[in-house]
């Protein structure tokens, strides 16, 4: 049995995603982020989003041991990787990195030489680790009344920097 596997997302993953989104955010960004802002955060998750994705955009799932334990959002139209989230209880297992490399090579693939990401403050260093270089501070509105402080970041794409997923 593989231990993991890739692949895109289908209409009856999204209750799943949202369980894992939920989670990451719920207890991967605790210490990073107050109540306030994790609230208005997972008050925006909602598993129609997940299925519009689907539809325009690129979603993938990390299955772990026969369970999805982790998605990734791409949006090739605009060259940004718009999420990518592993549940807390399996985190530092290589599901983030797998899932970062097939982004990747799934943009490069497609004709991109760059991808641009928002990362949050709690996972910074992993895309720094990933090649990812730092643009500045950001802040994305939650909803009108709060945002979540991030990074603005990037990396080139090119057939040195892209492993073949």
């Amino acid at each position: 049995m593989l231990l993991t596997y890739l692949r895109p997302a289908r209409p009856d993953d999204c209750e799943t995603i949202q369980v894992v989104h939920t989670f990451s955010v719920r207890y991967a960004c605790e210490h990073y982020y107050d109540n306030t802002v994790l609230n208005a955060w997972l008050a925006r998750i909602n598993k129609d989003a997940y299925l519009k994705a689907m539809n325009e955009k690129i979603l993938w799932v990390a299955e772990y041991k026969g369970n999805i334990q982790g998605f990734f959002q791409l949006d090739l139209e605009e060259g940004d990787l718009d999420a990518l989230y592993v549940h807390p209880f399996v985190h530092r297992h290589g599901l983030g990195t797998a899932m970062l490399q097939r982004a990747e090579y799934i943009a490069y693939q497609s004709g991109l030489g760059l991808l641009k990401l928002y990362a949050s403050l709690n996972s910074v260093m992993f895309y720094e680790l990933n090649g990812y270089e730092r643009l500045g501070a950001c802040e994305l509105m939650l909803n009108p009344q709060v945002s979540v402080k991030g990074e603005l970041m990037r990396k080139y794409l090119n057939s040195e920097t892209v492993i073949e997923a």
